[in-house]
This record gives C-alpha cells, structure tokens and sequence, in this order.
C-alpha cells in the first residue's frame, strides 16, 4: 500500500500483492495520516477485507473515508506548455518540460526540445525532439516537416529525399519503436 497527500486529504493506493496483515501494519504505522479525509485507490482486484480493515482504520483514528476509486491511469507529469509567437531563427534553441508550440516557422539550424509535443503553425526546418523525457506517446504536427532529424522519445530519423510528400499539414509519431511521418487528416 502506498499512501499520498491529495487535495483535501490523503489517498491510498493499494496493490495487487497487498494482504490484509501488510495493510493492518501500515495503518497502524501511520495512523495519523488517517486522521483527515482519506480516499482509497484500488488495483483491479481487490479484497474487500482490505477496504473493511482500511475504513475502521480510518474511523478509530478519526477521520472518514471519502471514496473508493479504480486505478486511473498513469500519465507522465506534464510541464508548462511554452508558446512563441514568431519564427525560430536559426542557432535559436528552444526547450520545454511540457509542450513547444511556435506560430511561425522553424528555420535550419534551430532546434526545439520538449519533453511532450512539438506543434509548429509554420514549416519545420530546425531539428525537433518531442519526447525528449522518454515520452514515446509525443509528437511533432507542423503545416509541412522539411526538417533534417526529427527525434521522439530514443527514435530517430534522418530526412530522405522530398518523394512526394504532401504539402498540407504532417504528424510524426512512434508506431513500433519507429518514427512514422504522415499527413494530417483522413
């Protein structure tokens, strides 16, 4: 069981592999987190002597039991998004913890690092890296990618000719450990 302060109170998430004996001791070891609002998070199957033990647990030290949850999603945290109005120069570089969003273009030699998305309102030339954290659910949108490496999450790919592509806005995302570029839309 793992325990941690939430907005309002505490909340604890119990595991898969907890017993009731495991969640007895961390309770009355920690008895005076209880004494608040407590909500309980738990894994996809849980037994309910867990959710007893946790809710008398609670009461003795006097505090109440708000809810009960399922597990919610793990998301990575996300930074501050960061937004330029104008075009990147080139040997400007730009990063973020969240999100890059630059409306305007990103000329060659300008790099742009995030630990999300890159979105571009212009043509990317620069080199992109979304996902630089690790994220490999990023991506790079932009109105056209001529850029000469892209990067996402460890993935990397080098520009190829000019084979066609469209001319109208492009994503590239990770799809099976590659950095797949297609156009936008249907």
């Amino acid at each position: 069981m793992k325990a941690r302060g939430i907005r309002g109170g505490i909340l604890l998430t119990l595991a898969p592999d907890d017993t009731l004996d495991t969640v007895q001791a961390a309770l009355a070891e920690h008895r005076s987190i209880l004494t608040g609002t407590v909500s309980v998070e738990v894994a996809a199957r849980v037994e309910l002597e867990l959710l007893d033990a946790i809710r008398e647990a609670t009461e003795a030290a006097g505090g109440r039991l708000a809810d009960v949850r399922p597990p919610q999603a793990r998301e990575q945290p996300r930074g501050e998004t960061v937004i330029l109005s104008r075009t990147v120069r080139s040997g400007a570089r730009v990063e973020s913890a969240g999100s890059v969003v630059i409306l305007g273009d990103v000329n060659a030699g300008a790099e742009i690092l995030a630990n999300d998305d890159i979105i571009v309102i212009g043509t990317l030339r620069g080199l992109a890296h979304a996902g630089a954290g690790g994220n490999d659910k990023a991506l790079i949108w932009a109105q056209r990618i001529r850029s000469p490496q892209l990067r996402i999450g460890p993935a990397l790919a080098q520009a190829g000719g000019d084979d066609g592509r469209t001319h109208g806005p492009e994503v590239a995302h990770l799809e099976e450990g590659q950095i797949v570029l297609r156009p936008w839309g249907p």
